[in-house]
């Protein structure tokens, strides 16, 4: 959602290991042969299209080496769209090779129009050092008025809105032509953002160990926290949770209410079970679900409407407003609830869950991977694509329901979904990798050796 958070931890990296814990991997490898073969079957297969989602633009961000690294996507206000990367030098983001020849790890900020024009891309540099000097995103989001802010890791000595940082975790703010306004040092990496129509910054993680955010040590042993900063990055909460698990992402409602997402270990299991939280604008703890009878985490949050929107990934056998989820084997799922956490709607994902997002309308836009040959059980069908969870959909549903609106699929071999926006327009927007042909609605894209990001928009 414009305006609110975008999530994190070198999210690439994250997915992968999320998905390997889940049983749903990066998918079959394929042989060159079968690679040709099934990318020509692939291309002749109709896709669904239904009323809406179509393609708007589409564009590639790619490296001179295998390290492209989209971490998030988010739209402003006026449904502008910005990118955050991880990737070496030379970069091109569209209009020609950035940065030194020396494959630098830089972080990459991009904006584009509506329309999908690159309006600027901005490089953030760590400074020469001992060591190997690297600047790593790690969560995006937009303010009220545009300026954008966001976390990171640098390997010390970055300047930023004329302060030079120490090695380690940061939060900055910037303009909305990407200059430095500010910059602070955090005690941990904060790997989720969120920020209200005050301006007020909410930064999500996992804490491990005993750090100091600003109003004396708080300790955890891997424990979400939360911690609220205003509009000039002055310390105004932190909540850290009594419960041990994971934060995996971060939403906030039209009243600056915030949900958590992540697992929770669950004792006597040594596995997580999936959980959803939310905290006052002001951090006080006000209800937590948890899908007991599941193993798996929430990986995605959206708020608006008074609706909350949670998916993820579980094993196991859930009842949710009296309709029985089952997943003898891992399953995606979608749930809705209400804003005091009574359950709405639940849907399955397949086999693989998604990325959620809710539009300023009815809809919930949902995008991921699936395996060729699945049904989903949306009304969807048998999905053509290749074997392996390495195809690409986005679909929406209605809010209220649950019902399937608008469905896409884009086949390809290797495909990985990292982010996804939609804007107050309501236009939905995914960033990711591809390192095999696929066609996002404009024609076959080709990548170069490795990992090479993309992202593309489609219309409401």
């Amino acid at each position: 959602m414009a305006g609110e958070m975008k999530r994190a931890y070198p999210q690439s990296v994250l997915l992968l290991v999320m998905a390997v814990l889940a049983g749903c991997g990066p998918g079959e490898e394929l042989l060159a042969e079968d690679l040709a073969q099934q990318e020509l079957a692939a291309r002749t297969v109709p896709r669904r299209r239904d009323t809406g989602g179509q393609t708007q633009w589409v564009h590639t961000v790619r490296s001179a080496t295998d390290t492209d690294a989209p971490v998030a996507v988010v739209h402003d206000s006026r449904g502008n769209l910005l990118t955050l990367g991880n990737h070496r030098t030379p970069v091109d983001a569209g209009e020609g090779p950035l940065g030194s020849s020396s494959g630098a790890s830089v972080l990459v900020l991009s904006k584009y129009s509506m329309q999908g024009r690159l309006l600027w891309t901005r490089l953030l540099v760590a400074p020469a050092g001992t060591g190997t000097p690297y600047v790593r995103g790690l969560a995006l989001a937009v303010e009220p008025y545009d300026s954008v802010v966001l976390t990171g890791v640098q390997s010390g000595g970055l300047e930023l809105g004329g302060r030079v940082l120490p090695a380690g975790a940061f939060l900055a703010r910037v303009d909305g032509n990407g200059e430095p306004l500010w910059a602070r040092a955090l005690p941990t990496t904060a790997t989720e953002l969120a920020v209200n129509t005050r301006g007020h910054i909410t930064t999500a993680g996992t804490l491990t160990g005993r750090v100091d955010f600003g109003n004396g040590p708080v300790t955890g042993a891997s424990n979400p926290y939360l911690v609220q900063y205003d509009a000039q990055g002055t310390l105004r909460w932190v909540f850290v949770d009594s419960a041990r698990g994971v934060s995996m992402d971060l939403a906030q409602d039209d009243a600056g209410e915030l949900y958590l997402a992540g697992g929770r270990f669950v004792p006597p299991s040594p596995l997580l079970t999936p959980f959803l939280s939310r905290l006052t604008s002001e951090g006080t703890p006000q209800w937590t679900r948890q899908l007991e009878g599941a193993t798996g985490v929430a990986m995605s949050v959206a708020a608006h409407g008074g609706v909350v929107a949670v998916s993820g990934y579980f094993t196991g056998k859930i009842v949710f407003r009296g309709q029985e989820l089952a997943a003898p084997t891992s399953r995606g799922f979608a749930l809705a609830y209400g804003k005091e956490g009574d359950a709405q709607w639940g849907s399955l994902l397949g086999s693989t869950w998604g990325l959620l997002e809710m539009d300023q309308g009815s809809g919930v836009v949902v995008a991921g991977r699936y395996t060729g040959g699945e049904d989903f059980g949306l009304g969807l069908g048998t999905l053509e694509g290749y074997p392996g969870a390495t195809n690409v959909y986005v679909l929406r549903l209605q809010r209220s329901t649950g019902k399937l609106q608008w469905s896409q699929t884009y086949p390809s071999a290797q495909a990985l979904p990292v982010d996804l926006s939609v804007s107050s327009y309501g236009e939905s927007a995914l960033t990711g990798t591809f390192r095999a042909p696929v066609d996002f609605g404009t024609g076959p894209l080709s990548p170069a050796p490795g990992a090479n990001a993309f992202v593309f928009q489609l219309a409401r």
